[in-house]
């Protein structure tokens, strides 16, 4: 048993030997000049025949100037980026925009006077109102108006009902403001005077 194990070993080294052989002697006659071209493939003897091929040039290789930066057949070279095309595409016009109506002008304020009839706005009043004193049934005003020197002022004092300078009715006396009326205009032109805070 050992003795045909030992046999078929030998068998297949005997093989391997032989195809080791073979592949020895084919390369070393490939490279010898017998190869599978014959002859002709031995080096240095290569045979070629050009057809119809324009000669190639290349006398100005090597030389200063035979080729620029901006010459197309050299693709190793940097140049300038191309000019860009004019976009001759006219812009279009932009759509008008919508016209806005006229805004309508106010018209003066009419004021109404007493017998309904329309006035001209009633003059500002032209005192402060400074505060109060007396019971809060019957408050007395105080009131601040300019003197007639410069940086002079006056204080007057009214009750409800009284009509100062002819012009301006004191109608209410509150804690904080004072409703005034104007002489010869209806109640809706009444005015508040708020208390002044200087």
């Amino acid at each position: 048993m050992a003795e045909a194990k030992l046999s078929g070993e030998r068998l297949r080294l005997a093989i391997l030997l032989g195809l080791l052989l073979v592949v020895v002697v084919a390369g070393l006659w490939y490279l010898g000049g017998g190869g599978l071209g014959g002859e002709s493939g031995k080096p240095g003897e290569i045979d070629y025949v050009a057809r119809n091929l324009p000669p190639l040039e290349i006398d100005g290789v090597g030389r200063e100037g035979g080729q620029t930066a901006d010459s197309a057949g050299n693709p190793f070279t940097f140049r300038p980026p191309p000019t860009p095309t004019k976009n001759l595409t006219p812009s279009p016009t932009p759509a008008p925009r919508p016209t806005m109506p006229p805004r309508p002008t106010r018209e003066p304020r009419q004021a109404v006077g007493s017998d309904g009839t329309p006035k001209p706005p009633p003059p500002p009043f032209d005192r402060e109102f400074i505060g109060y004193l007396g019971p809060v049934p019957h408050p007395v005003a105080a009131f601040r108006r300019g003197g007639e020197e410069p940086g002079t002022s006056e204080i007057e004092v009214s009750v409800v009902g009284d009509v100062l300078d002819g012009i301006y009715i004191v109608r209410e006396i509150g804690i904080e403001s004072v409703l005034i009326g104007f002489v010869g205009y209806a109640r809706s032109e009444d005015t508040r005077v708020p208390l002044s805070e200087k």
